[in-house]
This record gives C-alpha cells, sequence and structure tokens, in this order.
C-alpha cells in the first residue's frame, strides 16, 4: 500500500478516525504526520487526565518541522494544528504556544545571537515554549496595561509581576513576555523559566487541558540581560506576529469543531433526526471558517484585522456549539467523563474565554465598526 499524500487527508465523514483537514504540506511528510496524529488519539484520554506528558507530542511535532518558522509556513503549520486537534486540543493547545513562542524569538532572531540560540531550542522541541503574552495583546488595543515592570539595571533589566495564565510552563521552559518601563516603554523579553526570581506556582484543576502545564507565574527581581530583549516596541513587535496568532487558535478551533461534526453527523437518526438542521447549520458556518482560515493563512500579512477577527470569533462560538450537539446525540454516553464527546465539550468550553476572549473579539470589533 503506498504512502498517503497530502491530498488523501481530506474530510471522510463515514471514517471513525478523526476527520483530517485537507491542506499543503509543504516539506512535511504525509504518512509520518499521521503517524504522529495516530499516537496522539491513542494519548488523548492520558493526556486529558494528566497521565500522560505533552513533551512527547511536542517533540513528535518537532520532529515534523512545526515549529520551525524557516521551514514550516503558517499555511502548512495551521493544517496540521488543525488536524491535531480533531484528536486531543490540549495537544494542539500546547503546539500552537510552542509554535507562537518560536514565532516571537525568529522574528528577533536577527537582533541578537541570545535570540537565535532560543528560537533553534523551541523549534527543535528541545526546550518547551511558554507565551505569556496575553495581557500584552489587550494592552495594544487600550484593554489595560501588563502587571510586568521592566526597571533598568546594571546590563540589563529588572522583571517583577504576575503572569497571570501560561501554557508548556515547565523548569526548563523557554518564556516570552511584555514588560513596561517607567518612562513608557513597553518591551519584549525571554528568559529561562529556571533562573532566580521566577516562581511556577502550583497548577489549579481545570476542567479540562490539565496535561497542557497552564499556570500561573511570579516574577520578582528576575535579571533579563540587554541581549535578551526582543522588541522595545510591543505595538510594532506584535503586529509582525499577530496575524499567525489569530489564524493558528482558529485552527485548533476548527479542528475540534470539525471532530464533533463528524461524530455528530453519525448519530442524526430516529431521534437525533431532531437536530438535523442545527447540524446542517452548525456544519455550513464550519465549512465556511475553514474556507476562511486556509485562505487567511495563505496570505496573513495581506489579510484584514476584521477578517482575522470574525475568524478567531466563529472558532469561539462554532467549536463549543459543536462539541454541545455531539455530546446531546451521544446522549448518556456522552455525559461520562471517560467519553470523547465529553472531553471535547470540556475542553472547547475554554475557546471562548482564552485570550483574546470572546468578549474582547466583540469589543475590537466593534471599534472597527463590525458587529461580531
Amino acid at each position: 500500500m503506498s504512502a498517503p499524500t497530502a491530498s488523501t487527508l481530506t474530510p471522510d465523514l463515514g471514517a471513525p478516525r478523526a476527520r483530517l483537514i485537507a491542506g499543503d504540506l509543504g516539506s512535511v511528510d504525509a504518512a509520518e504526520l499521521l503517524a504522529v496524529i495516530d499516537s496522539i488519539a491513542a494519548r488523548a484520554s492520558a493526556l486529558d487526565r494528566a497521565d500522560a506528558d505533552l513533551r512527547e507530542d511536542i517533540a513528535a511535532l518537532a520532529g515534523l518541522g512545526l515549529f520551525d518558522v524557516d521551514r514550516t509556513p503558517v499555511p502548512v503549520a495551521a493544517t496540521i494544528i488543525e488536524a491535531v486537534a480533531t484528536e486531543s486540543l490540549a495537544v494542539a493547545f500546547g503546539a500552537w504556544a510552542q509554535r507562537m513562542t518560536a514565532a516571537y524569538l525568529r522574528h528577533a532572531a536577527d537582533r541578537s545571537e541570545s535570540a537565535q540560540q532560543s528560537y533553534r531550542a523551541v523549534a527543535d522541541g528541545t526546550r518547551p515554549g511558554v507565551t505569556g503574552m496575553a495581557a500584552a495583546q489587550r494592552q495594544v488595543v487600550g484593554l489595560g496595561n501588563v502587571p510586568i515592570t521592566a526597571t533598568p539595571v546594571d546590563g540589563g533589566y529588572r522583571i517583577d509581576g504576575p503572569i497571570a495564565w501560561a501554557s508548556n510552563v515547565y523548569p526548563d521552559s523557554t518564556i516570552v513576555l511584555a514588560a513596561n518601563t517607567e518612562d513608557g516603554r513597553s518591551l519584549v523579553l525571554t528568559f529561562g523559566a529556571s533562573i532566580p526570581g521566577v516562581e511556577i506556582r502550583t497548577a489549579p484543576d481545570l476542567l479540562a487541558l490539565n496535561a497542557t502545564a497552564s499556570t500561573m507565574i511570579g516574577l520578582d527581581g528576575v535579571v533579563v540581560p540587554d541581549q535578551q530583549v526582543l522588541g522595545e516596541d510591543l505595538g510594532d513587535f506584535l503586529s509582525g506576529v499577530r496575524p499567525q496568532f489569530l489564524v493558528l487558535q482558529a485552527a485548533f478551533c476548527s479542528g475540534v469543531g470539525a471532530r464533533s461534526l463528524t461524530e455528530a453527523e453519525g448519530r442524526l437518526e430516529g431521534l437525533g433526526a431532531f437536530y438535523s438542521d442545527e447540524h446542517q447549520a452548525l456544519a455550513g458556518r464550519h465549512e465556511h471558517m475553514h474556507s476562511e482560515l486556509h485562505r487567511l493563512a495563505a496570505a496573513q500579512h495581506k489579510a484584514s484585522l476584521t477578517d482575522l477577527l470574525l475568524l478567531r470569533l466563529d472558532g469561539a462560538e462554532i467549536a463549543p456549539a459543536a462539541t454541545r450537539l455531539e455530546a446531546i446525540l451521544c446522549g448518556g454516553m456522552g455525559y461520562a467523563q471517560g467519553a470523547p464527546a465529553n472531553r471535547r465539550m470540556r475542553e472547547a468550553a475554554f475557546l471562548p474565554v482564552q485570550s483574546p476572549s470572546q468578549s474582547q473579539l466583540r469589543w475590537e470589533l466593534d471599534r472597527l465598526g463590525v458587529v461580531g
């Protein structure tokens, strides 16, 4: 039997396994991708219980080149993350955080050798990547200031304050975050999670996604050398990476939604027939979102901010609705905590509150004169 090619990664609504999303795989070998996704599928339940280490999946995806920004462009990354999310939103979410950390570091890699070295370690999966940039995303649109300060010291800056939410948080992680100086500058910096002054707080027990190692980080007197400053203009820095940020978030929203719609379609008989119209409407919305996702991924830097925000908002709405519909059609089986439908519903419940939250997206769209 010949190895699958990119063209074989098409939605097969009758297949018992995940719905794989068609798209350009670039230099990624399709057979290797399928093998990694099969492995993720086998580990999904254990990951949901936090009985498996997500870093194994990050390493496997790194082996495909997912986090190598130069090798794997955004359209390919979107295809992979979307496909991974059909089996585990936890892995897709961790992969997004890893890819975005790599993207931030690559964006500044020409600025310093330190940034280049950090980029390589994250890109090849040897160090987990932490994107502590949610507050920075809010600051640049006018929704409050980053609660982290940067005070000049000899040869660098002292960093103090909390990161309220971050994922892939391990002692050997590489962190990227923003901090404000007293004189009004907003810096982007990187440093290791194990250096003095970094406190990794005990992770809370979440409704789902516990394997993503998501928690709060306290920073008290963390000294970051000048050469680890990635940028000194937060707005300009984020403008170069925010399209990718939103597109790849939408990718994992689309993936989990696609899987639930696939599973729900097989249950639209008998009493399930009463939900046929709802399923058809959601499937139509998802098909449009999927098309927009790959259109915008291919032209991210030419895409309008409105289109990017609407794409991400669609993801925050469609995926939870699809997972709820799947759970309804599963009946009592879907209520069991270990059921895949239950897991997907719990995972997708996070999407409307993930930064940028559904509320922020609507606020930004309203400012742009769009009713979201």
